[in-house]
């Protein structure tokens, strides 16, 4: 009658302690890691498009072109469009699709991903367009960080 219930409290309270230990290692990872998180935010908030909208979508679009030239793919379609998500910032997500062969598709993703742009890729789609996968076809969607207000520096 005793050993049961103290067998499930002992397991309970043991599964409890695993847990906390877990949190307090994340925690941890976080302290460690606050520097370099901090630092990226303060670039983020530094280097986010333009205020201006009309003056932060040439910038994008210019971009994208530059590297889609760079690298040597062709883009079918690329549909940009504003979306909010909160009073403080918005983002400048644009779809687009384009053909090219592997290391045409590869150079441009590089160059969205290292650019010094506040753009990042969100999906990536690569389909083969024939038997040998030298013509292949890129889905992509990415997005630009626009902080509204005062948060941009």
């Amino acid at each position: 009658i005793i050993l049961g219930p103290l067998g499930n409290l002992w397991s309970e309270r043991s599964t409890r302690i695993t847990e906390l230990q877990q949190s307090i290692e994340r925690g941890n990872n976080l302290l460690d890691r606050e520097t370099t998180i901090t630092r990226r935010w303060s670039d983020m908030q530094r280097t986010s498009l333009s205020k201006n909208s009309s003056s932060a979508e040439e910038t994008v679009i210019t971009a994208a072109n530059q590297w889609g030239n760079d690298s040597g793919i062709t883009f079918t379609s690329f549909k940009p469009q504003w979306i909010l998500y909160d009073e403080d910032y918005q983002t400048y997500d644009c779809r687009a699709n384009a053909t090219g062969d592997l290391e045409s598709i590869s150079r441009f993703v590089f160059a969205l991903e290292t650019a010094s742009l506040p753009v990042r890729a969100e999906e990536i789609e690569i389909t083969s367009r024939d038997d040998s996968g030298n013509n292949l076809t890129l889905a992509l969607r990415f997005s630009g960080l626009q902080f509204k207000g005062d948060n941009q520096q």
